[in-house]
């Protein structure tokens, strides 16, 4: 009896560990050799679930150019990718390197595959009749032309003139403007050309802006051409030229004063405001100006381009009934024909009164 439970013991153990064996990652390759600028392809298998894997190589020699596994140090399931020898590699003998699947956690659970790159040997022409001739380069790193523009397709000029021996160059735009457009011509079509200090993105206002066209020839040769733009400055002008109310013909704007009061009849519920600015590229933003009553406040809010503010208030007096009735009883109490007769009476009052005493 203590045979046959050792016997299938021993076989659980076996099947256990054939198990492990099967469920062990594992990496594989459709060749175990590539020339420089070639590829193959990786497949990495067995990827158990719940765990997270990584693969590693020298990515001196190895670019990858496509992939299926998504996150190269956070692999969670089966997938491929291809690897390319660079092209850049200038090798004089194979070398031979190693790209190792790992689990993140436990380094010791790894795979490997070993890939040998085949240096490029130079090739000796055949003694026969034909001879090979090496192809020249070509070495022209300059521009034809060099435009910029501005975001609303404006050009702006460059000095000096645009010439394809000068490598630097200056040129101002407005406060206004907030982003250019460069757009160089190449003298040579297999050169090829980069903007850097990225041109879409918005100047600095009152600095010096950067942008550096660089050429490269097809022989590698590269010459940088220097675009200096200075943006204006900002204004800070947040103040009103003219300011008229239509329903208040007396009003009258001063200047660096903010506080007004503006008289208008009880009806009036919104006013007519006309302004003009002391700086066309300020703005203006209006709140307030409905259903009026008496008290209410208008602010008129002029922001300069550099955010600078200022705020002009506008206190609503609305007339009413009671100030019309004074008023007009004030003006029939001047009334000249009144005072006249009132005048007489009292003279009459006076003289009877001394009349009396002289008696």
């Amino acid at each position: 009896m203590k045979k046959f439970l050792s016997l299938i013991l021993f076989v659980f153990l076996i099947n256990f560990i054939a198990i492990l064996n099967v469920k062990a990652v594992s990496i594989s390759t459709n060749s175990t050799t590539v020339n420089v600028g070639k590829s193959v392809k990786i497949n990495i298998t067995n990827v158990i679930s719940g765990k997270e894997y990584q693969l590693k190589f020298d990515e001196a020699y190895f670019d990858v150019t496509s992939t299926t596994c998504g996150n190269r140090s956070k692999i969670t399931s089966d997938c491929e990718l291809t690897v390319s020898a660079k092209s850049s590699l200038s090798l004089t003998e194979n070398k031979t390197l190693d790209l190792v699947v790992e689990e993140s956690s436990q380094s010791d659970e790894s795979k490997k595959v070993s890939i040998t790159i085949i240096a490029n040997k130079a090739t000796t022409a055949p003694t026969t009749t034909t001879t090979t001739t090496p192809t020249n380069k070509s070495t022209d790193a300059s521009l034809k032309d060099l435009k910029v523009k501005t975001s609303d397709g404006k050009d702006v000029s460059l000095t000096p003139t645009f010439s394809p021996t000068v490598y630097e160059y200056e040129a101002t735009v407005s406060s206004t403007t907030k982003t250019v457009e460069v757009t160089p011509t190449l003298n040579d079509s297999k050169a090829t050309v980069l903007i850097s200090n990225n041109v879409n993105e918005e100047l600095l206002a009152g600095e010096t802006n950067k942008i550096t066209v660089t050429v490269t020839a097809e022989d590698g040769t590269k010459r940088p051409y220097v675009i200096n733009i200075k943006r204006e400055a900002l204004t800070s002008d947040a103040t009103l030229k003219e300011l008229q109310i239509e329903e208040d013909k007396s009003f009258e704007l001063k200047e660096d004063v903010f506080n007004y009061t503006v008289n208008v009849k009880k009806s009036v519920t919104k006013l007519t405001i006309l302004y003009s600015l002391s700086d066309e590229n300020a703005a203006v933003d209006i709140e307030g100006n409905e259903d009026l009553k008496d008290g209410s406040k208008v602010r008129i809010t002029v922001t300069a381009q550099d955010e600078t503010k200022k705020v002009y208030t506008l206190a609503i007096k609305k007339e009413n009934a009671t100030t019309k009735a004074v008023t007009k009883e004030v003006k029939a109490e001047k009334n000249p024909l009144i005072i006249m007769a009132l005048s007489i009476v009292g003279f009459g009052l006076i003289g009877g009164i001394i009349y009396v005493i002289k008696k």
